[in-house]
């Protein structure tokens, strides 16, 4: 089951959330989370939320963002897909990718971008995270087609 991060599921988020981003405290989490997690038209980015019933916690989570690209035009981009399994972490990507394009086609976009990190984002012992100096990035652009 996917749907967009509601104001409640901030908190639950924040164990997914330190996989990733352990140099997040709580306290910066839940301001970040209750940003992304406002509605409302004219919200142009926020996060997918993934769990295997209502009564679960989450298990993953994609960050997206709508912009433009000069080579695909309108993109959802997902910055950030993070699962709380690593055996079944193709499962939750699974369940998140048809969400991503249900939305991308909403807002009218021509194509989806996934990011994929080997590493975490940043090292918890430096000061400031430094743009691929460990770790590869991969960059995937998937083009929707607005005929089906």
């Amino acid at each position: 089951m996917v749907r967009r991060l509601d104001p409640a599921d901030v908190p639950l988020l924040y164990p997914l959330v330190r996989l990733s981003f352990p140099h997040l405290t709580l306290r910066e989490w839940m301001r970040i989370g209750r940003r992304l997690a406002r509605p409302g038209a004219r919200a142009r980015q926020g996060i997918l939320v993934a769990r295997y019933g209502d009564a679960r916690p989450p298990c993953g989570m994609a960050t997206f963002r709508r912009g433009f690209d000069l080579c695909s035009g309108d993109t959802l981009t997902s910055d950030y897909i993070i699962t709380l399994s690593y055996t079944g972490a193709q499962t939750i990507i699974d369940a998140l990718l048809p969400a991503m394009e249900t939305l991308a086609r909403e807002w009218g976009c021509d194509a989806i971008r996934t990011i994929t990190h080997s590493k975490p984002a940043a090292k918890t012992h430096s000061a400031f995270p430094r743009l691929c100096s460990y770790g590869n990035i991969t960059e995937r652009t998937v083009r929707l087609d607005h005929n089906t």
